[in-house]
């Protein structure tokens, strides 16, 4: 797993720049380790991608972005690599049941 350094979950900042007048266009801040995801839609977009607007794709990768930046926060990314950590040493517990799994937590 790699760590990557990022900002503390925020929505993604998009602004309207109008400087322009006759092309305005959206700048969106995109933590960089989400950027792969919005590269994808662009290529999405370049590829022949008919019933699909390039809205609906844009969208959706800017939705995902928003949404799966707070696991590259440093505090999820602590605890991934404790996760890692305890499944390395062996400190874990697996279950055939969920009622098994229920009676283990419940137990004194």
């Amino acid at each position: 797993m790699v760590a990557t350094r990022s900002r503390p979950f925020r929505r993604p900042s998009v602004k309207l720049n109008t400087r322009i007048a006759a092309r305005p266009y959206l700048m969106v801040d995109v933590p960089p380790d989400q950027a792969g995801m919005v590269q994808n839609a662009l290529d999405k977009l370049a590829q022949d991608s008919v019933g699909l607007s390039a809205q609906t794709i844009l969208l959706d990768a800017l939705r995902t972005a928003s949404e799966q930046a707070y696991f590259s926060t440093p505090e999820w990314q602590a605890r991934e690599r404790a996760a890692d950590q305890a499944i390395a040493e062996g400190r874990v517990r697996t279950f055939d049941t969920m009622d098994d799994m229920l009676d283990f937590l419940n137990a004194p």
